[in-house]
């Protein structure tokens, strides 16, 4: 048996482990749709959040900038892997029971547990902000949970979602300093824009 076999196996039996609690409990398979749907833009909403908050400062804007290219970018490479690389999923292979409609595209890696994952570990790297990171980085694992509960994924596929995010984000650190320039370069513009439009609109 080779090795690329043997994590197959490995794979499946895990899924199926998993899979194996869906369809039998309405309350939790509405949970797990929810988690594996829509738990993602909870993202888009902590960083809305972090921006226009009252008590926020540029500091606040430079880390969401940050979380925000790191999620973008981890994305778009786990999007490039799908695109060269062919992961059938779970229901394709005729495995397991299926709660969401997908389309049969690639299955590795996970795109919304790539975010949420980016999103986690850009933010333990600041500690200001690392109590909020641990929580992303659960809700990252129900995310990935429920995506497996759900028979869309793997757990594999959430593994490689946890991998991509950890380089991604750990590259931008290498170069965090020069970032956080370029970041203030934008709120130079960003700032004295927004108050011209306060000021015309008052």
């Amino acid at each position: 048996m080779s090795i690329w076999t043997l994590i197959e196996n490995v794979n499946i039996y895990l899924f199926k482990q998993i899979n194996a609690l869906a369809g039998k409990n309405p309350i939790l398979d509405t949970s797990m749709i929810f988690s594996a749907q829509y738990l993602v833009f909870i993202v888009l909403i902590f960083l809305l959040y972090l921006w226009f908050r009252r008590s926020g400062n540029e500091e606040d804007r430079k880390i969401s900038m940050f979380v925000f290219l790191a999620a973008l970018l981890s994305l778009l490479l786990a999007m490039g892997i799908s695109a060269v690389y062919y992961h059938p999923r779970p229901f394709v292979l005729g495995l397991g029971t299926t709660l969401i409609r997908h389309a049969p595209d690639s299955s590795f890696p996970s795109d919304h547990d790539t975010v949420m994952f980016a999103t986690s570990f850009s933010l333990l790297f600041f500690g200001k902000y690392r109590r909020e990171g641990g929580l992303f980085f659960i809700l990252a694992l129900l995310v990935g949970f429920s995506r497996v509960f759900c028979g869309i994924h793997f757990p594999f596929d959430i593994l490689g979602s946890f991998v991509i995010a950890l380089i991604v984000s750990g590259l931008l650190l290498l170069f965090r300093n020069r970032l956080f320039m370029f970041f203030s370069r934008i709120l130079g513009f960003y700032d004295p824009f927004i108050k011209k439009f306060v000021e015309k609109q008052a």
